[in-house]
């Protein structure tokens, strides 16, 4: 019985009834064994079943209907078959537990006291009063777990008695499915799948309407790891008569997700939760399996109504809050991440506010991002994460001095922070500091980030500074591009960066020429001849960029520089 987690879930199914119940609630064993019965069942008797008090608005209404329904069955039922547990037995047994007599219980204090008197079923449901009289919708409930449960068909009368009359026919109609069903979940768990599903049909062959057999046989195929096809066949049929039963609803939305039909097993996740919405820890499997298989999003709604139907619970506006955040519903996740915090304050931890601030900053709040970021540098004052996110903010809400001396704390105490000092190059490159710019990239290449990297920022910076100086035709500006581009080509060589570099040097050259002729000027021919005579080492290099444009200038170039050399030997004497 080991294997997949549906048929590890299965085999604790099966194993439930395994061992002898020891009751929660203390119900009085004593108690029943002074209450000696006035009859006792025959010798061969197959089932005990226990009647407490049904639910009703009427407190006098749940009890009688009943006592109607158990004096009923005490007089139809064949005793060598079908022994009804007395009702002063009962009433014995919760009055030395610390209840009332007759008054309606959990459906797990019911069970607990099925087992305590040691019957196989116990029925639960509701009695109503109706215009015409009295209406009783009632389930048979094995003793040995509640989720095993076979709904009745509703019995309506002018009175209870009469009313009791059509739920005795009805419970001994569905009594005849036990053998079987119990055979069936025998066989199961010892692993005789094919004795268990011959069992599982013949109690459905004595009792077409039976939800119990065909639950047998629906956890029978997940244990033997039967295609979920079949599965779901089953449980289908189960959901038709009993569209709340929880375990069919468990079994269908595992089904449908092993199929990978998402959209029949959320419906499926969304009928449970609704069935047991107080349930924490089944919302959290259910979404966690959601989001896992990529479908956060069909997640949402079913999150959003458990909150709704269980207002203030801290641990499902958490789970609202990080399902937010995971299907990236930033805008939706700041109120709820906001309003998790005040209902449980250990919530504000450091990834509550690393969240948080990127959440801000996705929904364009930069200026909110930075503040949640000194939320919580006043509670995690060394958190570097947090540090790097308030920088981010900072940089992104344009307080680029506060960024800087942020990021310059934050080096000091962990200079090998690639992070950082690439966010120390922005807020230079943004304040118009461009060689301490480059001086950040030097120090984050020093520092342990990586060559490929860093020639990104370098490269794309030296393209711009390019730009502007070849509209410009600036010589200072062409320098600074040249700087950044030699950088960038002396991490990671390529053909783009010498390109650049040899039009930003045929560039200077062109422009500073006719200066060079003008003022007769030796350090400037000699600047010129230097820029010209690298240009066509650059330009043959990075020609595959743009080999028309480099042959061009590689022309020009050729052409002219017996020129410059001669202005060099005239105005260098």
């Amino acid at each position: 019985m080991t294997g997949s987690p549906r048929a590890a879930r299965a085999a604790v199914w099966f194993a439930r009834a395994g061992a002898a119940v020891a009751a929660t609630l203390s119900f009085g064993v004593l108690a029943l064994r002074a209450q000696p019965p006035q009859r006792v069942p025959g010798p061969d008797a197959l089932q005990l079943l226990v009647v407490p008090a049904f639910v009703s608005t009427d407190k006098i209404l749940g009890c009688d209907a009943a006592n109607e329904v158990r004096d009923r069955l005490d007089d139809d039922a064949d005793t060598k078959k079908l022994w009804i547990l007395p009702r002063d037995h009962i009433d014995a047994t919760l009055k030395a537990s610390g209840f009332t007599p007759c008054s309606p219980i959990a459906p797990t204090e019911a069970k607990q006291l099925a087992q305590n008197l040691r019957g196989d079923a116990y029925l639960d449901g509701t009695a109503t009063k109706t215009a015409t009289g009295v209406r009783l919708d009632l389930r048979l409930v094995l003793a040995r777990d509640v989720s095993a449960a076979q709904p009745l068909p509703p019995a309506e009368a002018p009175k209870a008695g009469a009313a009791a009359k059509q739920v005795s026919k009805d419970v001994q109609a569905a009594m005849k499915q036990l053998p079987g069903e119990t055979k069936c979940f025998n066989s199961a768990r010892d692993g005789k799948y094919a004795d268990a599903l011959v069992a599982g049909r013949a109690a459905i062959a004595l009792y077409p309407p039976s939800t119990l057999a065909r639950l047998c046989i629906a956890n029978t195929f997940v244990a033997m790891k039967a295609p979920p096809d079949s599965v779901i066949t089953v449980v289908k049929e189960i959901l038709a008569s009993d569209p709340h039963n929880h375990r069919a609803l468990e079994l269908a939305g595992q089904a449908y997700y092993d199929q990978k039909n998402m959209d029949e097993a959320v419906k499926a996740w969304s009928e449970l939760i609704s069935a047991d919405p107080s349930n924490t820890i089944l919302v959290e499997d259910v979404v966690t399996k959601i989001v896992q298989s990529g479908h956060a999003d069909a997640a949402l709604p079913i999150v959003a109504q458990a909150v709704k139907d269980n207002p203030g619970d801290p641990k499902l506006i958490g789970l609202q809050y990080r399902l937010l955040i995971v299907s990236k519903h930033y805008h939706d996740a700041i109120p709820v991440g906001e309003e998790a915090i005040k209902a449980d304050t250990a919530f504000a931890d450091t990834l509550f506010f690393d969240r948080q601030t990127t959440a801000y900053l996705s929904d364009s709040q930069p200026q909110k991002a930075a503040e949640t970021a000194a939320r919580g540098l006043a509670k995690f004052a060394n958190n570097s994460t947090l540090q790097q996110f308030q920088i981010q903010a900072l940089l992104a809400s344009g307080q680029t001095q506060q960024a800087t001396d942020a990021l310059k704390k934050l080096l000091a105490a962990n200079p090998k922070s690639p992070s950082g000092w690439e966010q120390l190059f922005t807020a230079y490159v943004n304040t118009g500091h461009p060689d301490s710019a480059l001086w950040a990239l030097h120090q984050a290449v020093a520092n342990g980030d990586s060559a490929s990297n860093v020639t990104r920022f370098a490269l794309s910076q030296g393209n711009s500074w390019y730009r502007r100086g070849s509209a410009s035709k600036n010589s200072d500006t062409l320098g600074v591009a040249i700087r950044y581009l030699a950088y960038a080509d002396s991490l990671v060589p390529s053909d783009p960066a010498k390109f650049l570099l040899g039009t930003s040097r045929f560039t200077i050259g062109a422009v500073t020429d006719q200066d060079a002729v003008k003022n007769k000027s030796c350090d400037l021919a000699k600047l010129v001849q230097a820029n010209w005579t690298q240009s066509l080492i650059d330009l043959h290099a990075g020609a595959s960029v743009q080999p028309q444009a480099a042959a061009q200038m590689m022309t020009t170039v050729t052409k002219y520089m017996p020129s410059v050399d001669q202005q060099v030997k005239k105005f260098c004497k």
